[in-house]
């Protein structure tokens, strides 16, 4: 083959694969953009969303390991009573649980974070403010998405923050209503059943599977994360439709609200079998004592930490 054949083959090969990474590239910009959060003007001047957020207040948070400070902003006390009060009277909201996350992300700074059920953002906006430069916030109440952008401003953390506006479900891009769990704390509501889209009503929701945040997560070139998800008895969805984002990153370590799945026996079986599945084994955030007894609903914490066999080091920190 003459020297001016193999190089006219080298140019085609070099701009064949030129031309497939331009593509993958815009294909992950193209999804990640498809997935900011965006209120529609009439969504935000409905009804209820005003009552959401005329009375809202950003406040700065309690100093925590003595370094890291951040602002949250919160709803009417009268509305959100556990979250908002909490911030508002003493500046913090699980305090144990968010210490903890701190420390391991100001020791790891290699892990991005998924904050599942991010809320008013307070895990969300400590996290950003180590330093740690992939958090992930998955949040589908839009009063709350726009509290937590307001704090992302204000934190000056907008390149480190990926806001997406939806609700963790087994399929992708369907709209479902929001029932109220808890009386009095709006912000404590349990998916409910599928719904016609509607922009002016809140309290409907769009739906994502967490594998299809992997574009994503290939664009910001993030190969460890830590997982905190705390959705009201929704968390099994993060196993159904998470294969891949497993196989792909190294989570050696996931924060599960557990008091309330637990009581749902196929939810809560399923879980436990995709976990120890993967070789994790369940933790009392607590005590870092794990979870010997097989019977799943006598695991009496809030919590469960899942964590890899080889990293049990985690919860001790």
């Amino acid at each position: 083959m003459s020297q001016r054949k193999r190089f006219s083959i080298s140019i085609i090969r070099y701009l064949y694969t030129t031309f497939i990474i331009i593509g993958l590239m815009y294909f992950a910009y193209s999804y990640l953009h498809r997935h900011e959060a965006n209120v529609t003007d009439d969504l935000r001047n409905s009804t209820d969303y005003i009552s959401f957020t005329r009375t809202s207040k950003c406040v700065k948070t309690k100093l925590l390991l003595n370094k890291y400070r951040t602002t949250v902003c919160t709803h009417n006390v009268v509305r959100n009573r556990d979250i908002s009060g909490s911030l508002m009277s003493a500046g913090i909201w699980e305090e144990y649980s968010v210490t903890h996350l701190l420390r391991i992300l100001s020791k790891h700074r290699q892990y991005a974070f998924f904050d599942i059920g991010a809320n008013i953002g307070v895990y969300t906006l400590y996290a950003a403010v180590t330093g740690c430069s992939n958090v992930i916030s998955i949040e589908c109440f839009f009063p709350n998405i726009d509290l937590i952008r307001q704090a992302i401003g204000l934190e000056h953390v907008e390149e480190h923050v990926v806001l997406v506006p939806r609700a963790l479900y087994n399929k992708s891009d369907v709209y479902l209503s929001l029932q109220e769990n808890i009386r009095n704390n709006v912000l404590s509501q349990y998916l409910n059943e599928e719904v016609v889209k509607n922009d002016t009503n809140p309290f409907l929701v769009r739906t994502i599977r967490f594998d299809d945040l992997l574009p994503t997560v290939y664009k910001r070139n993030i190969r460890e994360a830590i997982i905190k998800i705390d959705i009201e008895r929704s968390e099994h969805y993060l196993c159904e439709t998470g294969e891949q984002m497993f196989n792909y990153l190294n989570i050696p370590f996931v924060m599960m609200e557990w008091a309330n799945i637990k009581a749902i026996p196929e939810r809560a079986t399923l879980i436990r079998s995709f976990f120890t599945s993967r070789q994790y084994l369940p933790y009392a955030p607590e005590t870092c004592q794990l979870h010997n007894e097989t019977d799943y609903s006598k695991w009496n914490s809030q919590y469960i930490y899942w964590i890899k066999h080889n990293y049990a080091y985690l919860c001790k920190l």
